[in-house]
């Protein structure tokens, strides 16, 4: 998952009456249609169809394109819709919130969100291939290097790697704990959501 800006979580934070800015019909270049079906892309179709569908702009600003019922949001940021496109529920959308304005993880938090990243998303490692927090970064660190992730999901607890025995970083097996050691710890599985089967059915 890659830390985005600010204003990539300020849209998932739609599920928990985060205040939607005064509404433009749709990003510059895009049709509302075109919204839509990028946000659709972050989760498997059976969540996406009834979940919230929101634009987020570069002063994080929330653009409500659709209501939902699910208590899941979808979202894409602009200036760049298309690198990951984020599907959360209420859990994930109040720590992915936290995570990108650097706060601890929500006060009350009591069970594991899920986000989706069908479309895959992006992150930095420096040169021995460990996860860095986008907002660690120097803008000219030695060796870091943005890495493309394939489409997966998310476990947002801050699970512990010596109690699961999970690895910190990619390491070929598709899952492992994602900044482990902070409070914005989390379970990165690469598994394709697309390919998941909808509840109650095989």
């Amino acid at each position: 998952m890659r830390a985005s800006p600010v204003p990539a979580v300020a849209g998932i934070a739609l599920v928990f009456a985060m205040p939607v800015h005064a509404q433009m019909a749709h990003p510059p270049g895009m049709s509302h249609a075109q919204v839509v079906q990028a946000a659709s892309g972050g989760g498997p179709e059976f969540i996406s169809r009834n979940a919230t569908i929101a634009w987020i702009d570069s002063a994080a600003a929330v653009h409500e394109m659709r209501a939902g019922t699910n208590g899941f949001t979808c979202v894409i940021v602009v200036p760049d819709p298309f690198d990951g496109p984020i599907c959360g529920d209420q859990n994930a959308a109040a720590w992915l919130l936290a995570l990108l304005r650097h706060e601890a993880r929500p006060p009350g938090m009591s069970a594991p969100g899920i986000a989706y990243m069908a479309r895959g998303g992006s992150h930095y490692e420096d040169a021995a291939g460990n996860v860095l927090m986008e907002h660690e970064l120097s803008p000219h660190a030695a060796g870091s290097r943005r890495v493309r992730e394939p489409a997966h999901w998310m476990l947002i607890w801050p699970y512990d790697p010596a109690g699961t025995g999970l690895p910190t970083k990619e390491n070929g097996a598709g899952t492992y704990i994602m900044f482990a050691g902070t409070p914005w710890a989390h379970v990165m599985i690469y598994q394709d959501p697309n390919q998941m089967a909808a509840p109650g059915r095989r």
